[in-house]
Order: C-alpha cells, then sequence, then structure tokens
C-alpha cells in the first residue's frame, strides 16, 4: 500500500499492536489475538488535508474482506497512540498464523519477495 500512502503522509516509527498475524497468501491478516501476542507494522501520520482522500483509497483497497477500525498501538518507544487498523473480516479457520508477528520476516524466511518501504 505503499504507492497509496505518498505523498500526504509521514512514515513516524515502527509499531506493534496486539493481536494475531495469519498468512493469506499475497498478503497478511490482522485478527485479534491474547494479551501478549503482537503484530508489528509501521505507523504513519496522515495530512488533515489528505485524510478524507487517502482514507478512502485504502478502504477501496482493502476491499470487504477487512476493516478499519480505531486500536490502541504500541511505538518503537513504547508510547501508546490511537491509530487507524485493518482487520482480516473473514475466517483464519485454516489459515497458517505468522507466530513471529512480522510478515515480512516470514515472508523472507520463505525465500519470497515482500515489499519493504525504502
Amino acid at each position: 500500500m505503499h504507492a497509496l500512502l505518498e505523498p500526504g503522509t509521514e512514515l513516524v516509527a515502527a509499531a506493534r499492536i496486539q493481536g494475531r498475524l495469519y498468512d493469506l497468501g499475497a498478503f497478511p491478516g490482522l485478527a485479534p489475538g491474547r494479551r501478549g501476542e503482537w503484530v508489528h507494522g509501521e505507523l504513519y501520520r496522515i495530512a488533515d488535508a489528505e485524510s478524507a482522500r487517502l482514507l478512502d483509497a485504502l478502504d477501496r483497497y482493502e476491499g470487504q474482506a477487512f476493516r478499519r477500525e480505531v486500536r490502541e498501538v504500541e511505538d518503537a518507544r513504547g508510547a501508546r497512540v490511537s491509530a487507524w487498523v485493518y482487520f482480516f473480516a473473514g475466517s483464519v479457520r485454516g489459515r497458517r498464523r505468522i507466530a513471529s508477528g512480522d510478515y515480512l520476516s516470514s515472508a523472507a524466511s520463505r525465500g519470497e519477495p515482500a515489499a519493504r518501504r525504502e
């Protein structure tokens, strides 16, 4: 989704959220998890003037398979902030759980290319 995030956004920090991450094939899916289970990602700041346009574009990109919610995330310094997060809306039954909570590392360990922000 990095192409949708530029311009009008700023990468703030690495972040994490309590949850479980599942391999959905070409992309991962976040699902609620138990205490102590973390999913790793990135935290972006959206310019106010761009927020409605960008969130609409992200919603279209994610489609009905995902739902956007405001949740508390933890940044790299340990500060807790509210952020928009996309949760997988389908069933995770039979899906491989990514125990590390880190999709990019998981893809790399399987020898698959994974898009990473440069």
